[in-house]
């Protein structure tokens, strides 16, 4: 069994000196060694280091350089890739890959560490475990994240499906609890009864060529304002994320005027949240200015989906929005 492992930093690649966590080129071994008691398949690593940092700093850049690395070498006689990243930006890169390479013949597991590996309080070895036994078990191919809460149970993740982290919190999750499957105490995979697939495109996205999106997302919170338009350039789309039911603060000073300039400008403007189920009155406003609802899907896929769609179809708006309404790597959930 050979696996690529592909390391690029983040807190399992990390160590504390000086009271201040900070990438340490040999952690890259650290892991490797500190698994070595747990090798009983007898499972060999090569390794590659396309860049090193803390996650926190990912820029488009640095994903088109990690979708690079893993292009070199999918093709090549590994059963699957393994690779360390930080757990603030887990998220993205896991989808940014999986929209890159929807039609993966090998298992791609992205492995982070809540704590540096010293601490005993780390989850790194125990996720970077269940990573090579997945790929041992040939328990599926796409995008993958395995995590281990702070229930004890490692949870394997869809790599479109993965939920941020809450703040001040160190779980994982995705979205409405899809996540793939879980790794038991006895290194079997359990798939997830209530994991719902979507009949995907397997349509290759394009990674990004420049550091940032070009996309205004727009939180809401109680006493928002709207920025002006006129002031940020290049501005290729917005992205509204919604409350948790759904809605937005339809009365907030200002709105209609940035939505009526976003039109004017032929800025597209999409709504992400507000799909399934009945609407809130509250909703009515946002079709009649022409938003676009997204179907159901994680808050970080959409995003990096737009910012790809846009990446290779930025001058066809109505492709794009075929495109953010069409299943990838199984992004959508069906309701």
């Amino acid at each position: 069994m050979s696996i690529l492992v592909i390391f690029t930093g983040g807190t399992i690649g990390s160590t504390v000196s000086d009271g201040y966590i900070s990438t340490d080129a040999s952690k890259t071994y650290k892991l490797l060694e500190l698994y070595k008691p747990r090798n009983h398949h007898h499972v060999t690593f090569d390794i590659v280091e396309p860049y090193t940092l803390l996650s926190e700093n990912l820029t488009g850049e640095h994903l088109a350089l990690l979708g690079k690395c893993v292009k070199e070498h999918m093709n090549k006689p590994y059963d699957g890739i393994i690779i360390t990243h930080g757990t603030d930006t887990i998220q993205y890169s896991a989808a940014a890959l999986q929209y890159s390479f929807p039609d993966l013949n090998v298992p791609v597991m992205l492995v982070s560490s809540n704590y540096v590996l010293e601490d005993p309080a780390s989850n790194g070895l125990d996720n970077f475990h269940a990573a090579v036994e997945f790929i041992m078990a040939k328990a599926g191919k796409g995008v993958f994240v395995p995590y281990k809460n702070n229930d004890g149970v490692v949870y394997v993740h869809k790599g479109t499906r993965l939920l941020w982290h809450l703040p001040c919190n160190d779980d994982l999750h995705s979205v409405l609890n899809q996540y793939y499957g879980t790794m038991e105490a006895d290194d079997t995979f359990v798939p997830n009864d209530k994991y719902t697939q979507n009949n995907s495109s397997t349509e290759e996205l394009a990674l990004p060529s420049k550091w940032n999106s070009g996309i205004l997302r727009i939180f809401p919170y109680p006493g928002m304002f709207y920025p002006n338009l006129n002031k940020l350039d290049p501005l290729k789309a917005i992205l509204l994320e919604t409350y948790h039911s759904g809605t937005l603060c339809s009365v907030t000073p200002g709105m209609q005027r940035f939505l009526e300039t976003a039109s004017i400008a032929r800025v597209p403007v999409f709504l992400s949240g507000a799909n399934g189920g009945l609407d809130y009155e509250s909703v009515k406003i946002w079709k009649e200015l022409q938003v676009i609802t997204l179907p159901l899907i994680s808050p970080v896929a959409v995003y990096i989906k737009l910012w790809m769609t846009l990446e290779k179809y930025s001058s066809d708006v109505e492709k794009v929005k075929e495109i953010m309404g069409t299943p990838i790597g199984d992004d959508i959930i069906p309701r």
